[in-house]
């Protein structure tokens, strides 16, 4: 009777699965046909899953075949089903003394890290000569089977020949009942704490210098349906936390605030406490954040984040060759790693869905992992958030955070010291400022704006506010204006961007509307009535104007689904008077009296002095009765162009130049004056004629003449000179006729010159060397040319003496 044995495949369920039942069709023709045992493949039964976390069968199976990929290490199976394989293999050799051969690796997809031990002991076929399956894995095999069909039959005759072997070798391994599969220990993490003391050495997150402490605000659930009638979010809380107190809130942390808040230093901390090793075991404010060690922080500016298996290359390339295959998806999957992301407000619009998409993926397959996501709230789908993120924000710098900012800012420099003093003098006696520079990044902006050596006096405070406010503007290039192609679309950002005059336009409105409103809880329908304004754009929609506020302006930013909100009163402040001054039919006075404001007064009154004082209005909207707005320059309209034109005089010459015509040949026939002069105003001249005129005897200054690359001189016995060649851009030469002189030494100096024809006009015409040299040489080289010129329509080879230039003299026919 023949044996029957049964085998089970382990692999990354939902991913290939077309393919996967090819390639095990294959396998199942091939056994049946190899005249060895019989082998029948577990399946799971029809109809739902039952919730089992490992795939079907790995308990109770003689052979099981792992299709190891990267997606099978970090999403699949693995972890649980090796467990459960080496368990098994334990068992077997404590009961028999005989260590049973259960598993069998295979390369499904190539995985360019190493192999845990027990993956890498059961890839049998790793020293069989198969290149083709070791470099393209069985998946590409079998996609392309009619091209790799002799490579994917010894595959396939391989693990036949495998499975075979395995089943004489040893004794099966005992079964595994599903009461205890769960308790199986994790037998893929041997090798990983080596490795993450060796990730935690690579790793260093950028610090600092001076650490400045900061607080949270805002700290409460994200609940979308849980907003006020009025669209405003709730109130933040009246005690305030460190930013230290950061895990504190939960496990899955939204950071929102406009960018320049200092979003990036925080997540860096984040990551030096979590590779501190001074306070080890403690999980408070001054431990490890959440009990983890092994941060995880990464950037989107780049426009997409790494792949799990892409986390280690992204963070410590070099450590990234002894990276075990699936090593941070095991992290992230225990608990003992955390996720910060940084940057989402730098990924293309097309791109965020996507980037968030991926992200709430790995979210939802490590439900265990911390996660902090730093945004400006523009994007994010609040709605798939539900209630596991906690929303918090960056609380503005404190005046002593604001002095110690600054202070570690300066370098040793006397001038910037002496423009920090001036800066710290201002802020204790200007709030408005000292509110502006809340943000680091403000901050660091006004310190530039005030310092600097071509600074004679102090700078104006409006242009100090305006530093302060526009920071972080991420400015578009403007195009010139007038008729250009069409512009070659970038994979991934918007064709039509949005100019920046528009937005400051919006930020404006958006600034005005708000005044009677709290800075930082303006409900969206407002936010967006105002940029609904029909002056604020024809061709921008609001919500996209508000996503370029935040994005690329960085004004404003979304602290909650249906809330906008300033980065500070002041900010707002600001951009509301600059709108009023510079906007034509604001009604000011009106604005002032409904929403009375000292500050805005002051500053309103301050605007409009420095600009009635300079004569142009700074802002890109100027008033109606003022001068016009400054754009860029314009390409001028295309010229008109001919491919000959011809000029018999000087007066037919001049007349083509005011046309302003592109000429690219001229033909000048019998004397014409003034060609030094009118020459070089010709544009886009490229050959020039010289025809007809017995009086010329030497070339006219063509050094002007940028453009043109060819000379004819056609009838003219009485030229002699060429020294003009000297200065011009000429290559080509034509001299027809050319009397019986010497060829003028002063070709050798023509700086482009590489083609000269002279045609002489009769036989027995005698070729001098260079400067009239009669040589031996020169004689012997000018009596054979004097041969070759007997015959006529024969050209005589080119001299010796110019060897650069190709000089030829020919007779005509």
């Amino acid at each position: 009777m023949v044996p029957v044995y049964r085998y089970a495949v382990s692999y990354a369920h939902g991913r290939d699965e077309a393919w996967v039942a090819r390639f095990l069709d294959e396998l199942r023709r091939r056994l049946e046909n190899a005249g060895g045992p019989r082998f029948h493949r577990l399946v799971p039964p029809p109809g739902p899953p039952d919730g089992r976390a490992g795939s079907y069968g790995v308990g109770t199976a003689d052979i099981v075949l792992a299709l190891c990929s990267p997606a099978y290490f970090n999403e699949g199976p693995a972890q649980h089903d090796w467990a459960i394989l080496a368990l098994r293999r334990r068992l077997g050799q404590a009961r028999t003394g005989v260590t049973p051969q259960t598993a069998l690796s295979l390369v499904w997809e190539p995985v360019d890290r190493r192999l845990p031990g027990p993956v890498a002991t059961a890839d049998a076929l790793s020293a069989d000569r198969l290149p083709e399956y070791r470099s393209l894995g069985l998946a590409l095999l079998t996609m392309q089977a009619p091209r790799y069909r002799a490579a994917l039959d010894r595959v396939l005759d391989a693990i036949v020949a495998r499975m075979t072997a395995m089943t004489e070798a040893a004794a099966p391994a005992p079964e595994l009942d599903d009461r205890f599969a769960g308790e199986a220990p994790d037998a893929l993490s041997a090798e990983d704490a080596a490795f993450t003391e060796q990730f935690r050495k690579e790793v260093a997150p950028a610090l600092p210098a001076t650490t400045v402490p900061r607080t949270l605000t805002g700290r409460g659930p994200l609940t979308v349906r849980g907003a006020a009638p009025d669209g405003t979010a709730p109130p933040p809380a009246e005690d305030a936390l460190t930013a230290d107190a950061l895990p504190e809130l939960g496990r899955r942390i939204l950071l929102v605030g406009p960018p320049g808040t200092g979003h990036s230093t925080e997540l860096a901390r984040l990551a030096a406490r979590a590779l501190d090793d001074t306070v080890p075991g403690r999980a408070g404010a001054g431990g490890p954040p959440w009990g983890c060690r092994i941060p995880f922080v990464l950037s989107a500016r780049s426009g997409a984040l790494p792949r799990l298996d892409g986390l280690v290359p992204t963070l410590a390339p070099l450590a990234a060759p002894q990276e075990p295959a699936g090593w941070a998806a095991r992290q992230l999957r225990s608990g003992q790693a955390f996720l910060a992301v940084d940057d989402l407000d730098a990924v293309p619009v097309a791109n965020r869905a996507a980037v968030w998409e991926w992200l709430l993926h790995v979210l939802r397959a490590h439900p265990q992992a911390p996660c902090v996501i730093a945004t400006n709230g523009t994007g994010v789908p609040w709605a798939r958030l539900e209630d596991t993120f906690r929303v918090t924000g960056l609380g503005p710098l404190s005046p002593d955070g604001v002095r110690a900012l600054l202070g570690s800012l300066v370098a040793t420099s006397a001038g910037d010291r002496r423009a920090l003093t001036g800066l710290l003098r201002r802020f204790d006696a200007d709030p408005l400022l000292l509110g502006v520079a809340g943000r680091p990044a403000a901050a660091a902006a006004l310190l530039r704006a005030a310092g600097g050596p071509d600074r004679p006096g102090p700078v104006p405070r409006h242009r100090l506010l305006r530093a302060g406010v526009s920071a972080v503007w991420r400015r578009v290039r403007e195009e010139p204006a007038g008729p250009a192609a069409p512009p070659v679309p970038v994979p991934g950002l918007a064709a039509d961007q949005v100019p920046d005059s528009v937005l400051r336009s919006a930020s404006g409105l958006l600034a005005v509307a708000a005044l009677g409103l709290d800075s930082s809880r303006i409900p969206l329908r407002t936010a967006l009535g105002a940029l609904r304004d029909p002056g604020a754009s024809d061709a921008a929609s609001p919500e996209r104007l508000l996503a370029a506020l935040a994005d690329r302006a960085g004004v404003v930013f979304r602290p909650g689904p249906d809330t906008v909100a300033f980065p500070g009163p002041e900010v707002r402040t600001f951009l509301a008077a600059q709108h009023l001054a510079h906007t034509p039919g604001a009604d000011a006075d009106e604005l002032l009296v409904r929403h009375p404001s000292a500050e805005l007064r002051e500053l309103l009154g301050q605007l409009r002095t420095a600009e009635a004082g300079t004569g142009t209005p700074r802002s890109v909207l100027a008033p109606t009765d003022g001068p016009p707005r400054r754009l860029s320059a314009g390409s001028p309209p295309p010229r008109p162009a001919v491919r000959r034109a011809e000029a018999r005089s000087a007066a037919e010459l001049r007349a083509l130049l005011r046309t302003d015509t592109v000429v690219t040949e001229l033909r000048c026939t019998g004397p014409v004056d003034e060609l030094a002069a009118l020459l070089p105003r010709l544009p886009g001249l490229r050959s020039l004629v010289l025809a007809d005129d017995p009086s010329l005897t030497a070339l006219p200054e063509l050094g002007g003449c940028r453009s043109l690359r060819s000379l004819r001189v056609l009838r003219c016995p009485n030229l002699r000179d060429l020294t003009a060649l000297e200065s011009s851009a000429v290559m080509f030469l034509d001299v027809d006729p050319w009397p019986d002189l010497p060829v003028p030494a002063g070709l050798r100096r023509a700086p482009w010159l590489s083609r000269v024809n002279l045609v002489t006009g009769g036989p027995g015409v005698r070729p001098a060397g260079a400067a009239g040299a009669a040589g031996a040489a020169g004689a012997a080289g000018a009596a054979g040319a004097a041969d070759a010129a007997d015959r006529p329509g024969t050209e005589v080879p080119e001299s010796t003496a110019l060897p650069e230039v190709r000089i030829r003299r020919r007779l005509r026919t």
